[in-house]
């Protein structure tokens, strides 16, 4: 039987890819909040990006090889505007080991944290010594995953959120739904008339992958909003077939939605 979602852990692989750190705090200090920078890379490990002056930077630099077992919590927040407010998307929290990006793999991860962050910063941080002094990238290896999205909540193993892959069309598929979003929400709403037991009202793309989109509804008879999961005929593997697919959802072709 074709999966009309994907799993919990796919689908948080998936979000985390897309959400930014906000803080850290030290494992042994926990209610010592820090602001922080960065992305989670490809790999499933968050990459940070710390500056001279910031409480972690001294206790990193100073350790030559970047091997210092250090303990952290990072917050992540991925993010979606409804209309023109921002909503939390799903929060999560990373527990695990700090230590420097070795100097072979710095350059990939500026790269991670620039897609989210473009700041000049990475370029030093990415050729410098960190024992001079300069801005410096750290990754945190994922010893635990806590997650809170708008309808699930749960603990992720570190180790098993790394050996899932996040959906391959995460990235594409950010820019088509905010295309969506952006141009096409007239249409988007008037589909609801044409989807079986859907709320009517105002509707946005909350999460788009291979196997579905999933809409965020702001209803007309209610002042709580409706998450409807309508899952493709068949997966996407490629953007086309998620632009496809939506196309055929709002020609009223769509597949019938999932509460």
């Amino acid at each position: 039987m074709r999966r009309p979602s994907p799993s919990t852990i796919e689908r948080i692989r998936s979000l985390a890819s897309t959400a930014t750190p906000t803080a850290v705090a030290l494992a042994d200090e926990p209610g010592t909040r820090f602001s922080a920078r960065g992305a989670v890379e490809r790999a499933g490990r968050v990459i940070l990006l710390i500056d001279a002056g910031h409480p972690l930077h001294e206790m990193l630099r100073t350790d030559p090889h970047g091997d210092a077992d250090l303990e952290i919590s990072v917050d992540l927040c991925a993010l979606r505007h409804v209309g023109h407010t921002p909503t939390v998307r799903a929060r999560m929290w990373c527990d695990g080991g700090v230590s420097v990006v070795p100097a072979a793999e710095r350059r990939e991860a500026a790269l991670a944290v620039w897609e989210r962050d473009p700041d000049e910063s990475l370029l030093a941080a990415a050729e410098n010594d960190p024992r001079d002094g300069g801005p410096l990238l750290a990754r945190v290896e994922p010893g635990t995953l806590l997650y809170h999205t708008y309808d699930s909540a749960g603990v992720i193993d570190g180790a098993d959120f790394r050996a899932t892959e996040p959906d391959p069309l995460t990235g594409p598929a950010e820019h088509i739904l905010r295309h969506i979003n952006d141009r096409h929400r007239d249409e988007l709403s008037a589909s609801l008339r044409h989807l079986p037991n859907a709320p009517q009202g105002a509707a946005w793309i909350w999460e788009l992958d291979g196997l579905g989109v999933t809409l965020w509804v702001n209803r007309t008879d209610d002042d709580h909003p409706a998450l409807i999961r309508v899952p493709w005929s068949a997966r996407a593997t490629a953007p086309c077939q998620l632009e496809r697919a939506l196309h055929d959802l709002m020609a009223h072709q769509g597949a019938s939605p999932l509460p």
